[in-house]
Parts: structure tokens; C-alpha cells; sequence
């Protein structure tokens, strides 16, 4: 009926149109007429009215064939719409892919002949939620607004979806069209898995541990060498001995997805080898590239990976993605090297770098201790020899290292070295050198903005690298093997520095921080630690002025009993301690690493965690009497270290939720 009435509408009008033409047509004559008779004196009125009715009868024939022309134009229109309609009907049904209309609700109100391909029961496709088959909200398929559309799965196959919105004067419906992407998708999939993967293997102690003993030493790198290729074979790759315990191995990504999932279990295999009469287990480390790109890009990122293995004391498997690194593995302690080849190169490296400087400026992690501060000290000392102006960044209202301070500040050459944070911005030039000391992760340093705005940055620590670096240094040493990071500045000095150089105050400070770190020479200590200290001991460095500095005050002793009243033993063998009196202060930091020290002194404690409020933050510090890789448990939380002392901090929990998020951790690593 609606369509009738348009077409009545539309007569009218056509014919209103007609009559106005047709009139306007006589006006017209009758002037021509009138004008005609009344100037020209050649033509007669006959003639003249004559040639006006046939001029008039020419306009009404035309204004009337006009007339009919369209109304058999809107004729033949009405007539094809519906023919055309049915068209794209038929055309829409008998179409590959599914297409389908969906009401507000979701529920599917039609569907064609490929749809109802989707669903065994043909019948149960009508009202359908679009959800249950596809797995997709509408609201999801809509908000899309990618060139490809969404992407859908349905009884094994994929598409992309679009959608399409019909209005009707009562309801509103959405037309949702396809393309079927399956084929391509298990294509692309199987380029995949195909693609190459490089990887690199090292041994990382069979030389070191081996060494007294060579005649175990081809026997051991048999059973290594036979577990490798064992291992090499189940995956169908190629593995090449290309140097000494130094291994190539190249497979498909599909087998590195299997490797993944099984945590890389081949660390396990080869760290039960035991070789000769050592107790310490052989271990390996592994770098893997799972990134796109040409085999010399595969290549590169394989062996930046190991190096980051490497960094984070072996026993472990890196792989680098292409936005991101992942480690695998980690559970034994670090063994100790006896070369100092690598020291001497680093040393010259980091002396060339500094006599190229306009300045030096030195600094060490958030509320630095004894190593960062006599590792700073001892790196301002190499600077001082190679004539360049140097500062050493410190938070001087930290009272904790007043006393070693006290030590150094009265140097004539140290006057004015030590300076705050809000004055370090201001001494950075274009050529200064910013050397980190005993922290690698940009968030603890001490000024990051220090590190990020330099032009030249070395890295100096011996913390388990937790993250590849925002900015790639100049220089870093980050050996995981040490006891401290005092310990290879010592190192570097005594390979570098005259004999009487070294101040008897700057040895007291290096000697200080390798004390702390080591626990009083009773934890992650080897022949490089004790040599290191015998060079500083020989420098004048005095053991009683040291154990000075690790004297507390009684208020300092009180704080770290407010730990003692809150403890939970997690486990059977992990130690949890709690300041229960609400919000502590920075310096309070210090004794929850303190307290957590001490608890490792209790009789199956193998692990100790002190958690503490300090301002909108809450730290862990742990603590592992070597049985229980607390960096590895520390890494879960987001936090770093060390095999035996390792922190996290975080600023949007609670105590309780850390507390929590920790208990969790252990579960993981202790199963």
C-alpha cells in the first residue's frame, strides 16, 4: 500500500509538471502572436496565427511525450527493482562464505547456505547466540576496525568477519559477512614452524672445575657431548662442536615450541653429570633466537642471548623474542673463574673511555650500601689516574654511610667528589662518562635520568642481569661469579694502579664493601674474592676499622627486632619477617636486609624474606643460605639479584598482597 501511494504521488506531480509546461507553452504564443501583428506590416494576422498554432500544438506534443517518457521511466524501474533484488538474494544464499543477519540480542535471524555448513544440526542455527558458535561477542566483531575485520573460528575453521549495520523503521539488525581464512592460516603456520633457529651452547665450568684433574676431563666432555647430540636428535636439528665445549645447534621453530614447553629440560640432564671428585654439577648455557629476519640477524641475536645467559650466571637457557627475552632454568650457583684476561680488557676499555671523557660521574643503586659505595670509590680512584675530572653521585642524607664517608671524605683528592642527585644533571656534558657501579636495571639506580640522558655509559656489577639494558652501554662487566662488585674494582686496580695510589682509607672502603656482600667472607666467596682482598690488605686496608663500620646503633638494633615479632616459617625452610609497626623509613631498608640476614642463623631456615612499607613502596629483601635461588623467586615478583640475596619492590600492593604474591612465588619454585 505504501508503495502505491508513492506512485500516485509521483503521477500527480509528473502530470502537475505537464500542465504547467503546456500553459506557460500558450502564454508564450499568445505574446509571440500579439507582438507579431502588432510591429511586422509583411505578415498578416492569418499567417501570424498560423504559424503561433502550430509552434503551440509542436509544445504540447512534446510537453506530453515528456510525459509519457517518465512515467514509462519509473515504470521500467519499479519493474527491474525486485528483478535485481531477487539477483543479489540468490546471490548472497549460494555464496562460499557465511554470511548471516543477527538481532540486537545476538541471536541469529538468517543465515545462507554456507552458514548452515557450520553446524551439524541445521535446524539449531535459527536463534543461535553468534557467541556459542564463534566464540565472539558482536559487540567484538563491531568494535573491529581493522581493513581484515575480526577474527573468528567455528568447528576447526577461521575467518575474518565485518560488520554491517541494517536499520528498519521497527528494529535494528546487523548483516555479518565473511571471508574463510583457514587454508592460509595453516600455511602460514607451517612457514612458521619451519623457520630457522639458531642457537648457541656453551659448558659453562668443565674447564675450571677440571683443571687439577685433567685426566676426567675427555670422559666428562664425552657424557656432555653424547647428552647434546642425543638431545639434538630428538628435535631432527644439526649440532656442531665448532670449539672446545662450545656447541652450534640449528633447528625448525616448531621444535623450539616443544623445547619451551618442556622448560628446556636438557640443563637437567647435563647437570647430573658429575665429573671427577667435584660435588658441583656441570652445567651449560644456551642462547636461542626466536625472532624474523635473515639468517645473519638469527645469528646475532642467538649469540646476544647467550652472552645474556652468560651475564646472569649460566646454568640456563635465554631466548630472545623480538620484543623480549626469556629464561629458562638458573637453579645452581655460579662457579668462579681463575682467569682475569676478561678484567684486564674491560680495565683498558673503561681507561680509554674515560681519558676520551670530559668528566666522569660515578654512581650505584637506590639506598647504597658498602659494595656500591666502595666500588664507586674505587672506580673514582682509576678516573683520578687517568687525570679525569670525576664525581661520585650519593644520597648524602643517607646515614648509613656516614661512616664509611667519614673514612674518604677527609682525602684531599676526594674533597667535593661526593654529590647529591639534584646537582649530578648539572655536571652532565656532551662527552661526560656515567659509570653504573653494583646495579644493572635502570629502575635502581640511583638517577636514572643520569644513565638514560648520557652520551657514553659502562656498567660495572655482579648482580644476575634481570633484563636486557633500555640503552644498549659502551661498556659492561657484569659477572655474576663475584662476590661483589667491590671485588672486580679491586681487580681492575691492582692490574692497573701503582702500588701507593691507593689510599689506606679507599682499601678500608673496596675491603667493606666485599665484607658485606660476602657475610663476613662466609658466603659466594673463591680465590678471586680472598685474592682481592690480600691486594687490598696489602694497600693498608685494616679488618678492624672495617668491622667498625658494621657496628649499629642501639635504635638501629630495636628497628630490627620490630622483624623478629612477625615471622612465619613458609614451607619448612622459608623464613617470612614482617615490620609490624606500620610505614618504615628508607634507612629502614637496610635493616630488613639485615634482619633478613640473620635469620638465615635459625636451624633449617634455607631462605628468608623481610617485607617492609617505605613510604608508597613495598620491598622485599631476601636471603638464601645457598640451597634456595632466591633471585629466581625474587624474578617471578618482578624483582632481581643473585643466587643468595636478591629484592623486589613495588609500589601498587599492599604488605598483605605481597605477602601473598611471595608465598606464591616459593610454591612455584619449591614444587
Amino acid at each position: 500500500m505504501a508503495k502505491t501511494g508513492k506512485q500516485n504521488n509521483d503521477l500527480r506531480t509528473v502530470r502537475k509538471e505537464t500542465a504547467v509546461v503546456i500553459g506557460l507553452s500558450g502564454l508564450f504564443c499568445l505574446l509571440l502572436f500579439m507582438t507579431v501583428v502588432w510591429q511586422s506590416e509583411t505578415i498578416t494576422p492569418l499567417q501570424c496565427g498560423v504559424f503561433v498554432l502550430i509552434l503551440y500544438a509542436a509544445a504540447c506534443t512534446a510537453a506530453v511525450l515528456l510525459l509519457e517518457k517518465r512515467m514509462k521511466g519509473g515504470s521500467g524501474s519499479e519493474t527491474l527493482a525486485p528483478v535485481m533484488g531477487r539477483i543479489m538474494f540468490d546471490a548472497v544464499v549460494k555464496m562460499n562464505n557465511p554470511v548471516f543477519i543477527c538481532d540486537s540480542s545476538e541471536r541469529i535471524m538468517w543465515y545462507n547456505n554456507a552458514t548452515e555448513l557450520l553446524h551439524s544440526d541445521k535446524n539449531k542455527l535459527y536463534g543461535e547466540s553468534i557467541s556459542e558458535l564463534f566464540g565472539v561477542t558482536l559487540q567484538e566483531i563491531r568494535s573491529d576496525k581493522s581493513e581484515k575485520g575480526a577474527k573468528i573460528t567455528c568447528d576447526g575453521r577461521s575467518f575474518y568477519a565485518k560488520y554491517n549495520h541494517i536499520k528498519t523503521d521497527d528494529n535494528d539488525f546487523a548483516l555479518i559477512s565473511t571471508v574463510e581464512t583457514t587454508e592460509v592460516d595453516a600455511l602460514t603456520e607451517k612457514m612458521a614452524g619451519d623457520e630457522l633457529v639458531v642457537c648457541y651452547i656453551i659448558i659453562d665450568n668443565l674447564s675450571e672445575m677440571l683443571q687439577y684433574d685433567s685426566e676426567q676431563y675427555r670422559p666428562a666432555s664425552a657424557r656432555i657431548d653424547e647428552i647434546l647430540r642425543d638431545w639434538a636428535d630428538e628435535y631432527s636439528g644439526i649440532l656442531k662442536e665448532y670449539e672446545r665445549d662450545k656447541y652450534l645447534f640449528i633447528t625448525e621453530a616448531r621444535a623450539l615450541d616443544e623445547m619451551i614447553i618442556r622448560k628446556f629440560d636438557i640443563l637437567d640432564r647435563v647437570r647430573s653429570v658429575k665429573a671427577g671428585d667435584t660435588n658441583l654439577p656441570l652445567t651449560i648455557s644456551m642462547g636461542v633466537s626466536n625472532i624474523h629476519g635473515s639468517y645473519e640477524q638469527k645469528e646475532k641475536a642467538a649469540h646476544a642471548a647467550l652472552d645474556m645467559a652468560l651475564q646472569r650466571g649460566g646454568d640456563q637457557a635465554a631466548v630472545k623474542g623480538e620484543t623480549s627475552i626469556e629464561f629458562y632454568g638458573g637453579v645452581t650457583k655460579s662457579v668462579q673463574k681463575r682467569t682475569s684476561v676478561r678484567s684486564r680488557v674491560i680495565c683498558n676499555e673503561l681507561i680509554t673511555a674515560m681519558k676520551n671523557a670530559s668528566n666522569v660521574i660515578i654512581m650505584g643503586h637506590k639506598w647504597a650500601d658498602f659494595d656500591a659505595f666502595g666500588s664507586a670509590v674505587g672506580l673514582a680512584r682509576i678516573a683520578m689516574y687517568c687525570k679525569s675530572r670525576v664525581n661520585v653521585v650519593l644520597n648524602l642524607a643517607d646515614r648509613n654511610l656516614m661512616g664509611c664517608r667519614a673514612l674518604i671524605e677527609p682525602e684531599e683528592e676526594f674533597r667535593g667528589v661526593f654529590v647529591d642527585t639534584s646537582q649530578a644533571l648539572d655536571l652532565l656534558e656532551s662527552d661526560t662518562l656515567v659509570v653504573v657501579t653494583d646495579v644493572s636495571n635502570f629502575d635502581n639506580m640511583e638517577l636514572q635520568e643520569l644513565a638514560k640522558r648520557t652520551g657514553k655509559l659502562a656498567v660495572v656489577d655482579h648482580h644476575r642481569k634481570t633484563k636486557e639494558f633500555e640503552r644498549e652501554p659502551e661498556i659492561d662487566y657484569i659477572e655474576p661469579s663475584a662476590s661483589s662488585a667491590s671485588e672486580l674494582v679491586a681487580e681492575m686496580l691492582e692490574q692497573v694502579l701503582p702500588k701507593d695510589d691507593l689510599s689506606a682509607a679507599e682499601a678500608n672502603a673496596l675491603l667493606a664493601g666485599i665484607t658485606l656482600d660476602t657475610k663476613q667472607f662466609t658466603k659466594s666467596t673463591g680465590t678471586r674474592t680472598f685474592s682481592a682482598a690480600m691486594y687490598l690488605r696489602d694497600r693498608g686496608a685494616d679488618p678492624t676499622v672495617v668491622q667498625n663500620l658494621f657496628k649499629q646503633s642501639f635504635e638501629d638494633y630495636m628497628r630490627e627486632a620490630r622483624f623478629r615479632q612477625n615471622v612465619e616459617i613458609y614451607r619448612d625452610c622459608c623464613a617470612i619477617a614482617v615490620m609490624n609497626s606500620g610505614e618504615g623509613s628508607v634507612s629502614d631498608g637496610i635493616i630488613a636486609a639485615k634482619a633478613a640476614d640473620n635469620l638465615l642463623s635459625v636451624d633449617g631456615i634455607k631462605a628468608s624474606f623481610a617485607v617492609i612499607r617505605i613510604g608508597q613502596a613495598v620491598k622485599i629483601s631476601a636471603r638464601s643460605s645457598g640451597q634456595v635461588n632466591v633471585e629466581l623467586i625474587m624474578k617471578e615478583m618482578g624483582g632481581g639479584g643473585h643466587f643468595e640475596g636478591a629484592a623486589v619492590q613495588k609500589d601498587d600492593k599492599t604488605v598483605e598482597e605481597m605477602v601473598e604474591s611471595l608465598k606464591a612465588a616459593i610454591d612455584k619454585y619449591i614444587k
